[in-house]
């Protein structure tokens, strides 16, 4: 599976792309290529049982359109984390933060979740200290409409809601 942005490609990682897949992985924790993989047939199974209003989990990696060998950070969509709600995630290595790939990542998959995949609403939480996560949700045409227990935020978009926003963005 392909997503474009302006200047992203979103796409499922492959074993061509095991030793790059690694590489991301090494830090915090260590891995191994044989972990890797063993990872690696997991999201592939997970990407197996997604369908239309049913996604168990999607797992992209996010390669720049000039570098696309090199993988620059991760984004999807849970279906298994929080029970009745499929969750918006993203992640982009520190060193390419602050020129709007997350927010390239949020909108492409929200609009893949409304138009593809027939959903009538996503969602997507961040901590309460990360203003730059809640941003990009804002950006991307979610709403902040509940604040946790520990202080974090919780967004939510519908179908309808997105597409207007768009269309006015």
């Amino acid at each position: 599976m392909e997503l474009h942005t302006d200047d992203l490609v979103l796409r499922t990682v492959t074993e061509d792309d095991i030793l790059e897949i690694a590489r991301m992985w090494e830090y915090p924790r260590e891995t191994t290529v044989e972990k890797t993989r063993q990872v690696l047939e997991k999201m592939e199974a997970n990407h197996l049982k997604n369908k239309p209003r049913e996604i168990c989990h999607l797992c992209l990696g996010v390669f720049r359109k000039t570098e696309p060998e090199v993988i620059i950070g991760w984004c999807g969509l849970d279906g298994k984390i929080s029970p009745g709600q499929t969750v918006l995630f993203y992640t982009i290595d520190e060193k390419f933060r602050s020129r709007g790939y997350a927010t390239q990542c949020a909108a492409e998959l929200l609009r893949y979740a409304f138009e593809d995949m027939e959903y009538d609403f996503i969602y997507g939480g961040c901590a309460k200290d990360n203003a730059a996560s809640y941003r990009v949700m804002e950006k991307a045409g979610m709403v902040q409409d509940v604040v946790y227990e520990d202080g974090g935020y919780g967004f939510s978009v519908g179908r309808e809601a997105f597409l207007h926003y768009r269309l006015l963005s």
